[in-house]
């Protein structure tokens, strides 16, 4: 098991890394720039050699790329969606750059008069023409949505048959968040239902594939469809059945990383209220706090 954050790069790499080991971070996740911005800076060799070693160095692994909100490669405007797809193979060449374990990716809405089946077929060539223009990329780790609108990926079935769809299977994998899934309709915070989106998942795209967790628990109440991230144990999903998730034996081997909301000071706090849920023999050891 290994525990982190989305992290801020706002400041350079240098300051993502103070961030995640203030943040006793044994894994992260970060932005590879603005996440509502077009435009990317190109790093140097020499800016993503550094920023890898010293990750290494910290044990801070594995390490994510998060693509951009911007992306919708489920659209159908083909002017968007090719965008979309232009700037998904730049961050898988700049998630290689950095020797990161893949590429989280939202799946995109359909828009209101759009088709999810439709969206699926796309998101599914998406993937094949990144995986060819990439071939030596990373992942694509494709995560689960909350159920608004006609987004694409509010149960697992659907991720099932974007990677069945897909002629580089072998090149994606999954992501879960929890409150995405709570949104959904997915029960996974009772302990009968826990076990069945478990088995969902592996009957589904299969326990294999599963890269990481995004742990987090959710403002508003199961099966609303909306997105909204809250304070691990103080949301609608709850201590008790958070506790059950990041206890699971077929999930403590996962990395767990945390996207609450709110300032350093409530990273900190959350990173306690995870650990302390956590069971004793499963807890991982807490890493050095950085000096000062």
């Amino acid at each position: 098991m290994r525990l982190g954050f989305h992290v801020s790069i706002a400041g350079g790499f240098e300051e993502c890394v103070e961030r995640a080991m203030i943040r006793r971070c044994t894994t992260l996740q970060m932005f590879t720039g603005a996440p509502v911005q077009w435009a990317r800076r190109r790093f140097t060799g020499a800016e993503t050699e550094r920023f890898a070693g010293r990750l290494e160095e910290l044990n801070i692994r594995p390490h994510f790329v998060h693509a951009k909100y911007l992306l919708n490669v489920s659209s159908p405007d083909p002017e968007l969606r090719c965008r979309s797809l232009t700037d998904l193979c730049e961050e898988l060449e700049a998630a290689r750059n950095l020797r990161a374990a893949g590429v989280v990716l939202h799946l995109g809405s359909v828009g209101a008069e759009g088709n999810v089946a439709d969206g699926i077929k796309r998101v599914a060539e998406a993937i094949d023409v990144a995986s060819e223009r990439v071939p030596a990329g990373p992942p694509l780790i494709l995560e689960n949505s909350a159920g608004q609108g006609n987004i694409v990926g509010a149960d697992f079935a659907q991720l099932a048959e974007i990677i069945g769809r897909t002629r580089f299977p072998r090149r994606v994998l999954c992501c879960v968040d929890t409150a995405h899934a709570f949104a959904a309709g997915i029960p996974l915070h009772t302990a009968d239902g826990l076990e069945s989106t478990i088995t969902q998942m592996d009957e589904s795209f299969g326990l294999e594939r599963l890269a990481l967790l995004h742990v987090n628990d959710s403002m508003f109440p199961f099966a609303s469809g909306r997105d909204r991230h809250w304070h691990i144990g103080r949301g609608e999903i709850g201590r008790e059945a958070m506790a059950r998730i990041v206890n699971h034996p077929k999930l403590i081997h996962l990395p767990f990383i945390m996207e609450t909301p709110g300032t350093e000071a409530d990273d900190l706090t959350n990173m306690r209220r995870v650990r302390r849920i956590i069971r004793t023999e499963n807890r991982p050891p807490l890493p050095p706090a950085p000096k000062t």
